[in-house]
């Protein structure tokens, strides 16, 4: 009967340290963002073959995320800025499209900040690592494609805000 009345309280534990430690991973992502100087801004869009619509340009969202991110207190490098060293911190954007059935276009955007960091246990070699990450899924009608373009510059701004707030 002991072993019955404890249970409740032994999940409750357990419920709480996986609580706290995902929050304990939120907190060390959002910290990861202080002190930046400067970062570049890349956007990659997978889409169906066929479906041509040209507000889906990963340039043209590129430079509207840059846009709204020009109040921010940090030096927004240009994409061949961004090329020219493997170790520049960047905010990565991909946009996945699919096409369903009836015209129906799911959507998916995976948000992700990518710093140097280095591997202590490998004798601190340098590399890049994703250390703040966010993501929204989505479904648009077939006359309806062109708004996504909208949605990804609009969920930036979550990165946006995060970035502002901290520095």
């Amino acid at each position: 009967m002991k072993i019955r009345s404890s249970l409740p309280l032994l999940l409750s534990l357990i419920l709480m340290s996986s609580a706290l430690h995902a929050q304990n991973e939120v907190e060390t992502e959002r910290h990861s963002l202080i002190g930046i100087k400067k970062f570049g801004i890349s956007v990659e869009i997978e889409k169906p073959i066929g479906l041509k619509e040209v507000t889906l340009n990963p340039a043209q969202i590129q430079r509207k995320i840059h846009e709204s991110f020009e109040s921010l207190p940090v030096t927004l490098l240009s994409f061949n800025e961004l090329k020219q060293s493997f170790y520049n911190p960047f905010f990565y954007v991909h946009v996945n499209i699919m096409q369903a059935e009836d015209g129906i276009y799911p959507f998916s955007i995976e948000m992700r900040f990518y710093q140097p960091i280095k591997l202590s246990l490998k004798n601190d070699v340098e590399s890049m690592a994703s250390t703040w990450h966010s993501g929204y899924v989505g479904m648009v009608s077939f006359d309806r494609v062109n708004e996504i373009a909208g949605v990804v510059v609009d969920a930036a701004k979550e990165f946006k805000d995060e970035f502002e707030r901290l520095n």
